[in-house]
């Protein structure tokens, strides 16, 4: 980057990630709870099953007393949990205030109104009756954020770096919705439900990525394994999909080192050759145990987070 402070590129690249984790875990804790109301399969619907679900995708794995109630405050507003929803929220609102001179004043007063409508949210309603109407309400606003983004910053490194960040943590928390409805998936397959049952299963996990209309579009057909599969992780025409984000990921790393060259060792070529491999990989290869492909993605692109640090956020 060619003129911008380490520490100001550092509050854009956390703001940017932080909206997009926010967005991620909000939209998987509500689609998995009310989803679960009407599973067909009776474990499903066992509250500890969906509750346990939810903190695996959060990382939470020391809670011990696991009841709706603990779990709810957990993600939601425990400020000792750094990925709680109301810490989220914050570090992506401070990280704006450092930048406040690189984004638009539309985009800092979205970000700020939305910070106090957080900390002004009743703890007791969200724990009782209010799930639904925060989660959607976030997602309403991490839309809006997202809009603001678009429409009132350039498309310069700013816009670039806030863009490639944002792709980055969607990257990584696909992986994590993913692992965390495959573990739940192997362990209704424990209890002895056959694979035909389960189409239920890869409908909220479509829901939960926001891709299930898309999905409909596309195949025409009840969801199953390899469809979906294949549609979150290798389609490019679904913009919620791991290999479309890697791809954006690299177009946006491109405008920010504006560099014509790629050295072997370069956080350039990493990415390219990460898109490379996505380019020409088939669901086929990985049908019998997809983990493989998305542990190798996760360390790839967890080292790129590393890399980029280093080189463009560290002051």
């Amino acid at each position: 980057m060619s003129y911008m402070l380490s520490r100001v590129a550092n509050n854009l690249y956390w703001m940017g990630r932080y909206m997009e984790r926010l967005e991620h875990i909000s939209r998987y804790v509500k689609e998995l709870y009310f989803s679960s109301l009407d599973a067909p399969i009776e474990e499903i619907d066992n509250r500890k099953f969906v509750l346990e679900s939810i903190l695996f995708m959060c990382g939470i794995f020391d809670m011990e007393d696991i009841n709706e109630r603990n779990v709810l405050y957990k993600v939601g507003f425990d400020e000792k949990n750094d990925n709680s929803l109301i810490n989220i929220v914050s570090k992506a609102r401070e990280n704006a205030r450092g930048a406040r001179n690189e984004i638009s004043t539309e985009l800092w007063e979205t970000i700020n109104t939305f910070y106090h409508f957080m900390q002004n949210y009743p703890v007791e309603t969200f724990l009782s009756t209010g799930l639904y109407d925060l989660t959607e309400k976030i997602l309403d606003q991490t839309s809006l954020l997202r809009t603001k983004i678009y429409s009132t910053i350039l498309y310069d490194e700013t816009w670039s770096l806030i863009l490639c960040a944002m792709h980055l943590e969607r990257s990584l928390q696909m992986i994590r919705i993913l692992n965390s409805k495959l573990n739940d998936i192997y362990k209704i397959q424990q209890l002895g439900y056959p694979v035909n049952e389960l189409s239920f299963e890869w409908t909220t996990l479509l829901r939960c990525t926001e891709t299930f209309d898309m999905n409909r579009k596309y195949y025409r057909s009840i969801p199953n394994k390899n469809q979906v599969l294949e549609f979150l992780i290798l389609n490019v025409q679904n913009p919620r999909s791991i290999h479309y984000s890697i791809n954006r990921i690299a177009e946006y790393l491109s405008q920010i080192s504006q560099s014509k060259k790629t050295p072997p060792n370069s956080i350039e070529f990493t990415v390219n050759k990460l898109a490379a491999q996505y380019k020409f990989l088939t669901i086929e290869e990985y049908k019998d145990d997809i983990y493989p492909l998305l542990n190798n993605t996760r360390d790839v692109l967890l080292s790129l987070c590393s890399d980029i640090e280093k080189k463009y956020l560290s002051y």
